[in-house]
């Protein structure tokens, strides 16, 4: 088990070092000077003595591997550098928008569980019914609109029409309910079909044919076997879109103005904001890399097979 873990640590590290050094790269090579916008930005005078001035303040002025080098050192310290833009921390400006963020996301993923979980499996259980063909045409509906449509869709309706809701998404309950709303909407879309098409796989098994010719119902024979043996593909299912949420969703979080990490990667993007940018992505990183081994870890609980083989 040690040893186990000893690797999965080697593999994250050379893992974090390689998506690093690649989004510092791009974004040393893309277009646009951050020292010039800042000065602009300032209303200061841009001058070529102001930019080598600001350049060499910033620590531009230096090769790109040795800034990725002071970057790479100040992060094995914890120092993700300062923010261009706000001129602050930026594991602080993180710490600040991740709890909007995991709210969200966490919100989000109930949603999702609540509805695709029992309607996937109903789906199945009624293939070609009525029940059947009217939610896979209600889900091909919703998972053709773009999260964008459907956020606009949202607001004309619940704000502007009925005004229910708040347009801009602020700390309360309310701010938060349309952006969990359109998020839940279109991954349960995405998500009813994927449980139909699992446990219409499970359906096939031959223990199946046992339990029916003891007389169980089928509804129990659904929800207390067939979910349980489904559960090691639908548990992989939602920590990749937790993974995917947790980095926050951009669009939605932009239209609504909800104020967490997707939307600040894209106001940084904008800003040319690379130390923002570059502890986006080591925490894009180490989202997706921490929620992978406990989605791995889980699989000893959830399947008495792989502890077997594991031991």
């Amino acid at each position: 088990m040690i040893k186990r873990l000893m690797h999965s640590l080697v593999q994250t590290l050379i893992l974090v070092i390689g998506i690093t050094f690649l989004s510092f790269t791009l974004s040393y090579l893309s277009p646009g000077d951050p020292a010039e916008q800042m000065l602009k930005k300032g209303g200061m005078m841009v001058s070529e003595e102001a930019l080598q001035k600001k350049r060499e303040e910033l620590g531009l002025d230096k090769p790109m591997l040795i800034q990725y080098g002071i970057w790479l050192k100040n992060l094995v310290k914890g120092d993700l550098g300062n923010s261009y833009k706000s001129r602050k921390a930026v594991a602080g400006e993180l710490a600040r928008t991740l709890p909007n963020t995991a709210a969200l996301a966490g919100l989000s993923m109930l949603l999702v569980i609540v509805i695709a979980t029992p309607v996937g499996i109903l789906c199945a259980h009624d293939q070609n019914g009525v029940f059947d063909n009217i939610w896979r045409a209600v889900t091909y509906l919703f998972s053709s609109l773009p999260s964008f449509f459907v956020s606009l869709l949202f607001m004309y309706i619940f704000a502007l029409r009925l005004k229910w809701l708040p347009v801009i998404g602020s700390n309360s309950w309310k701010g938060i309910i349309m952006p969990a709303l359109v998020l839940s909407l279109t991954l349960s879309s995405w998500y009813i079909r994927q449980v139909r098409a699992i446990v219409l796989r499970e359906m096939e098994r031959g223990y199946l044919d046992g339990l029916r010719s003891r007389g169980i119902p089928q509804r129990r024979i659904l929800f207390r076997h067939v979910l349980k043996n489904c559960m090691l593909p639908l548990v992989t299912l939602f920590g990749i879109s937790l993974g995917n949420m947790m980095g926050g969703a951009t669009i939605v979080e932009s239209i609504f103005s909800w104020p967490g990490v997707g939307k600040l990667a894209v106001d940084s993007i904008t800003a040319r904001d690379y130390p923002m940018i570059q502890g986006y992505v080591v925490w894009m990183a180490l989202i997706f890399l921490v929620i992978n081994f406990l989605v791995d870890w889980s699989y000893r609980f959830l399947d008495p097979r792989v502890r077997r083989e594991a031991a």
